[in-house]
């Protein structure tokens, strides 16, 4: 694109670093603009708004080499005469202020307003802008979150400019903008237009609200510092008041506080509105859980007025804490605007076993809270891209809802910052991670096989295939230089040039099966020469693996050995198909036993279920998320937890610091469709559909598959004389359908007549044409 605009930002002053920049600029036009749009990015963040109303926020977190911007349609709010458009910027700073490099990049704001796509430019930034530093935050705020280097909120709003977003304000007195030049500019060398939806959600309010008081004392006393808390909770039954919440300060040495609970989880950007106050002074904490986090601290200017944070929230809990309060602060709302990637959920399943069908829900929501601008390990801490997260989300949140853009955009953000040797960073999207492990490189790898698996988008396969052999290369590179001929990890982490460096002194399972399963994978899609090339270092990996890695019960551990092997070391052996039909059976009844240490993180439970169920273990696998994610739901969770150990004495939850609400911990999910219901892509795009149900010990199940095609609805029952199921395919494409039978003689009925079959490993198969069908299953008579 040929921007007109120029990128801007404040004069410099003693510090750059969390600056909030204020930017506006009057447009005179003659006449309608209905087809207007803008164009604008920031570095860091930007909130939008044309004559005075709220537009929208952006960019989405990118490394600067590869940024986004965002196009507005605007047309709708402009009018004949003046206008202003305006934003609140925010820049973290030049250099990361977290562990994990996110969220760095100069401060610099660029807007582009034009009379339609292509049209002319009607505004642009460039020297006339006017700027503020904004007096309202506190520069100096420490950081809230060490990880993704987050700053606190500390927000004077008495010192807030009244009426900026009014075209008639005088802005005379502020700052001319330093011009830093037309796109491209250091380091925001290359800008590319946003590629999903905008965020958003419904407005979210507190289900109970619960007040802290100095004294027990009696509701008639006016001692009693927090009044009509429940009138803050929509439709409670124990608010008969109709009068706003209402805190005081009555006792010097107690600072009076009312606890709002949202029910479960939520994230976004929360809402206090203050109907009454003389001023004083408002904190304001968050919680997954009892465990509060101060983070944001409001000085009230007095008057009514509406509190928001600039940044994004998480939380179920929210506690408003009033520090400083000479009188009676009154509100009459708190809410919360949700804020994640727009989707619907066209995926479903229930079944026989309620507590299934509870698990599978609980997933939905924990995933889709994960999916932001892009797939994010989780909506409160880090907000990061991991390889390992991306692998799993990607599954679930296409069985639950079939859009795969986020994931497209995901892998694009980065395959961009991929190592010139070949290797992924960990997390992303920024450059300047600080660790490696090498599973998370294979694991991105996967979620971009299992894009083309599930969506047939051959065009993305194309696109970044160069970057996947460049992976590829690097990975059997590593194998080639190592004796074991597997990849190695040196005795202690670090960057990833220090991990190239460092001598390849162990070698673990979850080093070292994904990418067997990736090499194998990419083999089959492959050029002639990569098929060769990629099968052939798949086939000797997994020879090493079974040399060095499994023991003589068949378990497979670390190597050196160091303890007892681990569930999820067997797990990944199992999910990488390695061992034989009779060998795995074998192994997947001992992955449930005692020699193995039990896993820690529910994301390990997505590999315990795939191993169980590709080893024919259906019941074991149904047993196992029943008592794993079951006895989360008896410890009260809402979303799935990014660690838990059932062996957890009762009462107590995860650790302290650990994620409530984590898109990896959703597994089931996944599983449950593909397995239960038996719905799986058996050509790309779902072009022919392996319907091949695992009943276990249900009676019936049902739900629909989102598909490229249309979705693939089953509805199956089974006893002991037949299994009976209801399918219904999209016009365009076909199925085979695998059907549990232990029998010796079987016929399948498919519409009520007799259909052709095979017998595959004590199941019986056909052939389905599109459309909807009746299939049963049941004993030969002859």
């Amino acid at each position: 694109m040929d921007w007109q605009a120029e990128w801007i930002w404040h004069p410099p002053t003693e510090k750059m670093d969390n600056f909030y920049l204020h930017a506006r600029k009057v447009l005179v036009l003659d006449g309608p603009c209905p087809n207007a749009q803008i164009l604008v990015t920031a570095g860091s963040l930007y909130k939008l708004y044309v004559n005075g109303e709220f537009v929208g926020r952006g960019p989405n977190p990118s490394d600067p080499s590869r940024y986004y911007y965002d196009r507005h349609e605007v047309g709708g709010l402009l009018r004949p005469g003046p206008n202003v458009v305006a934003a609140t910027c925010h820049n973290y700073g030049e250099a990361a202020h977290g562990i994990l490099g996110q969220n760095w990049g100069r401060g610099a704001f660029l807007l582009e307003m034009r009379d339609g796509p292509g049209g002319r430019v009607l505004l642009a930034t460039d020297g006339s802008w006017r700027v503020l530093h904004a007096p309202e935050w506190d520069q100096d705020a420490p950081v809230n979150c060490t990880l993704l280097g987050d700053f606190k909120e500390i927000r004077d709003t008495r010192l807030e400019t009244p009426d900026w977003l009014d075209p008639a304000f005088d802005d005379s007195g502020w700052s001319a903008p330093p011009v830093l030049g037309r796109p491209p500019i250091e380091p925001y060398m290359k800008l590319v237009e946003r590629e999903i939806p905008f965020l958003g959600g419904e407005r979210l309010f507190p289900v109970n609200a619960y007040w802290d008081s100095a004294s027990v004392t009696y509701a008639w006393r006016d001692d009693w510092e927090v009044y009509h808390e429940q009138s803050l909770v929509p439709d409670s039954r124990r608010d008969t008041s109709g009068k706003p919440a209402r805190a005081m300060k009555t006792h010097a040495d107690f600072s009076p506080s009312i606890l709002l609970d949202f029910g479960r989880i939520v994230t976004g950007y929360p809402e206090i509105s203050i109907t009454a106050s003389a001023g004083g002074t408002l904190d304001v904490l968050y919680g997954e859980d009892l465990r509060m986090i101060r983070v944001d601290r409001f000085i009230l200017r007095g008057g009514p007025q509406t509190l928001q944070p600039y940044n994004r929230r998480t939380f179920r809990y929210m506690r408003l804490l009033f520090v400083e309060t000479p009188e009676p602060v009154e509100m009459d709302r708190v809410s919360i605007d949700s804020d994640t990637y727009p989707v619907e959920r066209l995926g479903s399943f229930s079944c026989s076993d309620a507590l299934l069908t509870r698990i599978w829900e609980v997933g939905c929501t924990t995933v889709q809270l994960s999916m932001l601008d892009h797939f994010v390990d989780c909506p409160w801490r880090e907000r990061t891209i991991y390889g390992g997260d991306v692998y799993a989300e990607n599954l679930i949140a296409h069985y639950a809802f079939g859009d795969p853009r986020l994931n497209r955009k995901t892998l694009r953000q980065m395959f961009a910052i991929q190592y010139p040797e070949g290797a992924l960073p960990p997390y992303g999207p920024y450059r300047g991670c600080d660790g490696f492990y090498p599973s998370w490189s294979a694991f991105f790898g996967l979620a971009f096989l299992d894009h083309f698996a599930l969506t047939g988008d051959r065009a993305f396969l194309t696109e970044l295939w160069p970057a996947l052999t460049r992976l590829l290369d690097w990975a059997v590179g590593q194998m080639e230089n190592n004796t074991a001929y597997l990849i190695g990890d040196p005795a202690e982490g670090g960057t990833f040039d220090a991990w190239m460096a460092g001598e390849k002194v162990q070698f673990a399972a979850w080093s070292n099966l994904p990418f067997t399963v990736l090499l194998r994978r990419s083999a089959a899609l492959g050029t002639p020469e990569e098929a060769h090339r990629y099968g052939q270092a798949a086939d000797r990996m997994a020879a090493a693996i079974r040399e060095r890695l499994i023991d003589e019960d068949g378990l497979c551990a670390t190597w050196p050995r160091k303890g007892r092997p681990a569930q999820i070391d067997t797990a990944y052996w199992l999910w990488a198909g390695i061992p034989d039909r009779d060998e795995g059976r074998g192994t997947a009844d001992a992955l449930f036993g005692p020699s193995v240490t039990p896993i820690t993180t529910p994301f390990h439970g997505l590999f315990v279920t795939e191993a169980a169920f590709q080893y024919g273990e259906d019941r074991r696998a149904l047993d196992f998320i029943r008592r794993y994610w079951g006895s989360m739901l008896e410890r009260g969770a809402t979303t799935w937890w990014e660690h838990y150990e059932e062996a957890l004495p009762k009462g107590l939850r995860a650790e302290m610091g650990a994620s409530l609400c984590h898109g990896w911990s959703a597994g089931p999910t996944y599983s449950l469709p593909a397995h239960v219901l038996g719905v799986q892509p058996l050509e790309p795009g779902f072009a022919v559909v392996l319907v091949e149900p695992r009943p276990g010990d249900l009676a019936w199940a049902a739900g629909e598959v989102p598909t490229p095609h249309g979705p693939v609805g089953v509805r199956w029952t089974c006893n002991a004389d037949a299994f009976r199921m209801n399918l219904r395919l999209p016009t365009t494409c076909r199925a085979r359908v695998s059907l549990p039978w232990a029998g010796l003689r079987a016929r399948v009925l498919v519409d009520g007549r007799a259909v052709p079959t095979t017998i595959e490993a004590d199941r019986v198969v056909c052939d389905v044409d599109p459309g909807e069908h009746e299939i049963i299953l049941s004993r030969d008579p002859s």
